[in-house]
């Protein structure tokens, strides 16, 4: 058995997304583990053969070598639904704000399974054998606080066996970067009385055992109360400066849009589309000067609309690229583009990338809910303009003053000496705080 140090505490943190993992789920405790493991004994558990949608290689080059990493082997049934699915739809079967109102009867079934028979999630099938690894392990290396991190809210379960075992002798933190039974996907999942039943158990079992629950949002730490959330903290995502440059000399004549991320449909801004064509129909020189960049995977409905709205000259689409390779593309653009989920929980919404365009510094357009909490976050602090999902005669004001600006050389990013709470060195202090 390890010998306990006096070094800070000895942490476990169970996240199913780790390099070369890519996409935004990964990065929140890549970053935090890495300052946590200044001051702390860090291990982390995460699947040796997981099934996720991005991978980025890059991203091993920023783990901690501090950082103790274990890995276990994982089943998921994803890949039976791979089978009988068509090739170009196989990348996204396990992102869950893909799903559609396809017609297929292969997606319909699928849809119905991941509600009413993998609960949370296809993860589940890891929880029995990762309970009975990590019980060993916690007693071996004497480990003292547990995060779990969702989704896969399944992490959430393991953390929830640790818990119930060990009793007041670890301290369980469960993290929920986004809701379980709230989260904006759940309705279309065709959720039965029955699985929504025991959702919601084992969602309240979870919010009442842990130690401390933390939400990225204050809007979804209000409804973590409704629904039972007595010990509960907001931690937002940040953004590791250094990761970034500090001064940096644009590589493009045009004006350019950037956005990084997928697009799924409920995140299409057609109010943008619409405001763009308008500008290059009635402002000179905008059509040719004008240059949107989506980096990332695009639902079908966007290319329409760009098509439909004759901006298909002016606008790419460029396929996933390495984080660092995307963080250039911001570097060289005009704006960075904000697209928020027309959804029923937008008011808690802070897409993590909202912390990343911040390290970058270019001014923010955002389209989405101005009083919501991302919005809050860009007004409060000068990152840019938002404006509401279906508003395109404001998008187009509010492209058009970004314009002028660049036509005067005067569009300059915004101010980070007020952004430092929003640091992950201050992040992981705040985890600390609750250890």
């Amino acid at each position: 058995m390890s010998s306990k140090t006096s070094k800070g505490k000895r942490v476990l943190i169970i996240s199913y997304y780790w390099p070369p993992s890519g996409g935004a789920g990964v990065h929140r405790w890549l970053k935090i583990s890495k300052y946590l493991a200044e001051n702390n004994e860090v291990f982390v558990y995460t699947p040796a053969n997981p099934d996720f949608a991005l991978k980025d290689e890059s991203l091993l080059e920023k783990v901690s070598p501090k950082i103790k990493v274990l890995k276990r082997k994982i089943f998921e049934p994803y890949f039976i639904y791979r089978a009988f699915i068509k090739k170009k739809d196989r990348s996204q079967v396990n992102q869950p704000s893909s799903v559609d109102a396809s017609k297929s009867p292969i997606k319909r079934v699928g849809k119905w399974a991941r509600g009413n028979i993998f609960i949370p999630d296809p993860r589940v099938f890891w929880v029995k054998p990762s309970f009975r690894y990590l019980k060993r392990i916690i007693q071996e290396e004497n480990i003292e606080v547990v995060i779990s991190t969702g989704p896969p809210h399944s992490m959430h379960l393991i953390g929830l066996k640790l818990k119930n075992y060990f009793g007041d002798k670890i301290n369980w933190i469960a993290d929920f970067r986004d809701p379980w039974t709230n989260i904006d996907f759940y309705d279309m999942l065709s959720v039965g009385k029955k699985a929504d039943n025991k959702n919601k158990s084992l969602e309240k079992q979870v919010i009442q055992t842990c130690n401390t629950l933390v939400t990225v949002s204050k809007s979804w730490a209000g409804s973590f109360e409704e629904l039972g959330a007595s010990r509960r903290k907001v931690i937002t995502n940040g953004f590791d400066s250094t990761d970034y440059k500090q001064a940096h000399e644009k590589n493009n004549p045009h004006f350019a849009i950037t956005h990084l991320g997928s697009i799924n449909a409920d995140r299409n801004p057609e109010a943008l589309w619409i405001a763009l064509s308008e500008l290059c129909k009635t402002k000179e020189g905008f059509k040719a000067n004008l240059r949107v960049r989506l980096v990332g995977n695009v639902h079908s409905n966007v290319n329409r609309d760009v098509a439909k709205y004759g901006l298909t000259d002016n606008v790419t689409f460029v396929p996933n690229m390495a984080h660092k390779d995307a963080i250039e593309e911001l570097y060289n653009s005009s704006l960075s583009l904000l697209l928020l989920n027309d959804a029923k929980n937008i008011d808690g919404i802070i897409p993590g990338k909202v912390f990343e365009y911040m390290g970058v510094g270019n001014p923010i357009l955002a389209i989405g809910k101005p009083d919501g909490d991302a919005g809050n976050i860009i007004t409060e602090n000068s990152l840019g303009a938002i404006t509401n999902f279906g508003d395109s005669e404001a998008a187009q004001n509010a492209v058009n003053i970004f314009y002028e600006a660049y036509l005067n050389n005067n569009l300059k990013g915004f101010k980070k000496d007020n952004l430092e709470k929003f640091s992950i060195k201050k992040i992981s202090e705040s985890f600390e705080a609750i250890f």
